[in-house]
Formats: C-alpha cells, sequence, structure tokens
C-alpha cells in the first residue's frame, strides 16, 4: 500500500464512529466508516459526518465485494411532495379543486426522480352528484396490475358535477374548464412527463375529450373518444393531436354519424384511428379499454413536434 493511502486510513480510523461499518484495508488495517456511494473505482465513506473517497483496490476483497453488491441494489424512490402527494396511496384517492371533485390514482412506489404519464378519463352523463361513483370500470383497466407494471402513470377521474353533468353543458361547460386547471396544477406538482398527458372518455366524455383537446392542443398528446366525438369542423386540430374513435354501428343512445364524419375528416391521417364495431349499442366502453391495442397506441403517443 503506497505511504499516502495508509496515513489516509489512519487519519480515517480515529475519526470514524463506533457504530459504523468495520472496513479492513488491503494491508489489514481496521476502519469504521458508514457506505455512502461507489463507482468502478472509489468507495465513498462517511466519516465523522464528512464524505471521504477511497480507493476501491485499498480495501480488502471483502469490502471490495460488498461494495459491488450494494452497487447492484435498486435506488430508493424518490419522495413525492406537494400539494397532492397525500393523494398518492395506491388506490383512488378523493379530492377536490376549486369546485371539481375528483378522483386520483397513482402507485405510492412512484418515483419523484422520473416522469409519468398522466390521464384525464371523463365520464358519460350523469345525475350522480358524489365523488368517487364516477369511477367507472373502464376507467380502472389502467390500473389493472399487469397494465400498470407496463405503463405506470398518473390517473385523474373528474366528477362532471350537477347540474353540468346531468342536464347541463358537461364537459364543455365549467367542468371542463376546471379539468383543464386541475391537469396545469397536476403538472406543478407531481413527476408528470408533460410531452404524455392524455386525456380519455366516453359518451359524454368522448365529446369532452375532443372538445378539451381542441381548446388546448398544446397539453395534450393524444385522445380516445368512445362513443362521442366532436364534428368535423375539430379535424384540424387532430391532425396534430392523435385521435382514436370508437363507435357502435347499432349505438342508439348518440349516433353513429358523428364518429363517422369525423373519421372521415381524418381519413388521410395516419397518426388517427376510427374503429367501428358492427354491434354492441352504446355499452362499448368496457371492450374498447380491454383493447390491449389501444393501451399500447396511447402509451406511445407524445407531443408532436409539429405544434
Amino acid at each position: 500500500m503506497k505511504s499516502r493511502d495508509l496515513i489516509l486510513l489512519v487519519v480515517l480510523l480515529s475519526l470514524a464512529p463506533l457504530s459504523a461499518r468495520e472496513w479492513t484495508a488491503s494491508d489489514g488495517r481496521k476502519l469504521q466508516a458508514d457506505f455512502v456511494s461507489a463507482t468502478a473505482t472509489q468507495v465513498t465513506l462517511k466519516i465523522a459526518g464528512r464524505d471521504t473517497p477511497v480507493p476501491l483496490n485499498r480495501l480488502s476483497a471483502a469490502d471490495q465485494a460488498f461494495v459491488k453488491e450494494q452497487m447492484s441494489k435498486p435506488v430508493a424512490a424518490k419522495k413525492i411532495e406537494g400539494p397532492f402527494a397525500e393523494l398518492i396511496t395506491g388506490d383512488w384517492a378523493l379530492s377536490k379543486h376549486k369546485d371539481l371533485p375528483f378522483a386520483l390514482y397513482a402507485s405510492k412506489d412512484l418515483d419523484a426522480s422520473k416522469s409519468y404519464p398522466l390521464i384525464l378519463v371523463l365520464h358519460g352523463k350523469s345525475q350522480n352528484n358524489e365523488n368517487g361513483p364516477q369511477v367507472g370500470g373502464w376507467m380502472k383497466s389502467f390500473a389493472k396490475e399487469d397494465r400498470y407494471t407496463k405503463n405506470p402513470c398518473i390517473i385523474a377521474a373528474p366528477l362532471c358535477y350537477q347540474p353540468y353533468g346531468g342536464t347541463g353543458g358537461g364537459w364543455s361547460d365549467k367542468p371542463g374548464e376546471e379539468a383543464v386547471s386541475l391537469v396545469k396544477e397536476l403538472l406543478k406538482s407531481l413527476p408528470i412527463d408533460k410531452e404524455r398527458v392524455y386525456c380519455v372518455g366516453y359518451s359524454m366524455g368522448g365529446f369532452g375529450t375532443c372538445r378539451l383537446i381542441n381548446n388546448e392542443p398544446r397539453l395534450f398528446a393524444a385522445g380516445v373518444a368512445v362513443a362521442g366525438c366532436t364534428g368535423p369542423e375539430t379535424a384540424g386540430t387532430f391532425k396534430k393531436v392523435p385521435l382514436w374513435l370508437f363507435h357502435a354501428a347499432d349505438d342508439a343512445t348518440v349516433e353513429v354519424k358523428y364518429s363517422r364524419d369525423l373519421a372521415e375528416a381524418l381519413k388521410r391521417d395516419k397518426e388517427c384511428k376510427y374503429t367501428e364495431y358492427p354491434t354492441g349499442g352504446h355499452g362499448i366502453v368496457g371492450k374498447v379499454f380491454e383493447e390491449e391495442e389501444m393501451h399500447t397506441w396511447l402509451f406511445a403517443k407524445g407531443v408532436a413536434a409539429a405544434k
């Protein structure tokens, strides 16, 4: 061992706390210190509250093996903090933004040092005015264990409260404006990939999906509208923001003509898609959100460079 390294270890030995891990130099001398981090050539030890680098080859073979083991361990996830942190529970958590009740789903294992897609999910027409029941089974398809493991994300499910959700303007009215505001607040506080904010909806929520994306094309990366959409006059927006339309030919609640007209206006756009089921009526939403191709398509989308 070089004399300067030997002197370093002797000095470190005199400073080391008794409760720390015992390390052994290559010449047999002992050192008490806490492991901090390591590279391929050196290890950083905490001595008396100070981080001190030590050449890895100056430690015993056993200590070098210990360092290698520590380096192979996954780094602990950085804790999410901020005004929405308490909603990151691994289950649907209920809260309110302005007058807008909403439910939020995200795994408690999300890492604040990373970024995740955000999905805004919009329910259909309803007289419900209670926060929670708006989280339908089709929304939960994104949170299924196998899918969520593949595509971890944050899911926001606002409630189109009354009178807007039952007899009013739906997502084209105040709740829609507040839903957009909620998305912008979530972007400020949670580890969200700003290039992968999606909006999906069913029936009134399908109309809402198209309306919100048309109003805020720079906010959203893609959309999925089931059994409801805006007219062909909005086609220009969806040439920039990819949209997948779904409808059943025998839908007696919302005429399939809506989706056909918009799909016709977008037929030359390779990024947009239209799927029409021959049967299923107005209740195809469960089938749609069990389509693995739809999930793959959606999560692959990022904000178009042409915006």
